[in-house]
């Protein structure tokens, strides 16, 4: 997984910053482009579902678990190559995408769930 310029950013801000909601992971994107993961992405190669993170979890110093649910109408079709988590729930053009990571191919026929857990 990389972390993305913006990712490095919204911390930073966090760090020093009064107004917090404004920076934090709210969304998680699913999509199906590809690609090389570059610090200087800013969006998903090609997204096609944005949904709130259901839950952030800090089970330990230094670490939070951000977990998202995709039901299996949402992912009815769909072929997900990368996911990521963002700031706001503005797709792809904006620059707000904290981390995207990408894989090989999944494709689901309209019986399975999905859950992302990033950490």
């Amino acid at each position: 997984m990389v972390i993305l310029a913006t990712g490095r950013s919204g911390l930073a801000l966090l760090l020093g910053s009064s107004n917090v909601s404004q920076i934090l992971p709210q969304y998680c994107a699913i999509g199906s482009g590809s690609g090389a993961e570059l610090s200087t992405n800013t969006h998903l190669v090609s997204e096609f579902r944005r949904t709130a993170i259901g839950s952030r979890t800090v089970a330990t110093v230094n670490k939070i678990t951000f977990t998202t649910d995709f039901n299996s109408v949402q992912m009815s079709g769909a072929k997900l190559m990368e996911f990521g988590i963002a700031g706001s729930n503005i797709a792809n053009g904006s620059v707000n995408m904290f981390n995207r990571e990408g894989f090989g191919s999944l494709t689901f026929d309209g019986t399975n769930e999905l859950q992302v857990q990033m950490t």
